[in-house]
């Protein structure tokens, strides 16, 4: 495939990730998602988990998880004492607590707990330019449904699989992203004859596969990475080539044989 105005060598870097499972008093089934730091929880719509947007008690941002030195550090906003408990302890306004896995924070009914976090990373982005235009982190309990509409590719987390009506969606391109077990997984959930979907530039010809990080997905104008999160990589330059190869001191590209440059610029994945 060749490429108008190929980009100087890129190199894509994920961010430092947390994990959260939430529940409420409510909800008997959890939602698990994975989310770059800082991550924001309260009542207010710009929040990056929204708790009861009608409860008062809850402020608009509760608390905030961030990194700090390497750490991930919860810092709690609200303004009175004891809206919020971590392991149970009720935290003073403006108090920081150290977060570990399997840790639980409580908020007026709501429990929210840090699994395990996210080692691989989707990046959706223009298959020409490279612009990332959405990115997701996957963990274990959790998916992301892609899916071909009349405004173009949706992409979104699927909650709750057992209730995913893939009739609904009709003959477009559909693809999930979830956990096979331990497993990192793509199906294919329906896929027209006349798109063509492909895996470091060969066609995909059965409905399910494990990912490895490094795969590189392609269809249309859309391109998918599947990142190990914290681990850049390193675009070819080959314009005919462009898969994403690991930056461990490799100078050749893994799929084309192209020498590799290293110097060039970073492309974050970003949040949309």
């Amino acid at each position: 495939m060749q490429t108008a105005n190929p980009l100087p060598n890129t190199a894509f870097e994920t961010m430092q990730t947390v994990a959260i499972e939430v529940t409420n008093e409510h909800r008997v089934q959890a939602l698990r998602r994975a989310y770059p730091l800082p991550v924001t929880i309260g009542r207010g719509g710009t929040c990056d988990i929204q708790l009861d947007p009608d409860n008062r008690a809850i402020s608009r941002v509760h608390v905030e998880i961030v990194e700090e030195n390497g750490r991930t550090v919860l810092y709690n906003r609200a303004s009175n004492a004891n809206a919020t408990r971590v392991e149970g302890r009720g935290l003073q306004p403006g108090e920081r607590v150290e977060m570990h896995t399997g840790y639980s924070i409580s908020i007026f009914g709501y429990t929210l707990k840090l699994i395990e976090p996210a080692h691989i990373g989707i990046a959706f982005a223009d298959r020409i330019t490279l612009t990332v235009t959405k990115e997701f982190h996957l963990v274990p309990g959790s998916a992301v449904l892609a899916y071909e509409a009349p405004g173009g590719l949706v992409v979104e987390p699927a909650a709750n699989l057992s209730e995913l009506n893939t009739e609904a969606l009709g003959g477009s391109l559909t693809m999930l992203f979830y956990f096979d077990g331990e497993q990192p997984t793509l199906a294919i959930l329906a896929n027209p004859a006349h798109t063509e979907v492909l895996l470091d530039r060969g066609m995909i010809h059965q409905q399910a596969l494990y990912l490895r990080p490094l795969d590189t997905i392609e269809f249309g104008t859309t391109r998918i990475e599947v990142l190990s999160v914290g681990q850049p990589g390193i675009v070819c330059d080959n314009p005919g080539c462009r898969v994403v190869n690991a930056a461990d001191g490799s100078v050749i590209c893994r799929l084309c044989g192209s020498p590799l440059s290293v110097g060039g610029p970073t492309l974050r994945q970003r949040r949309i």
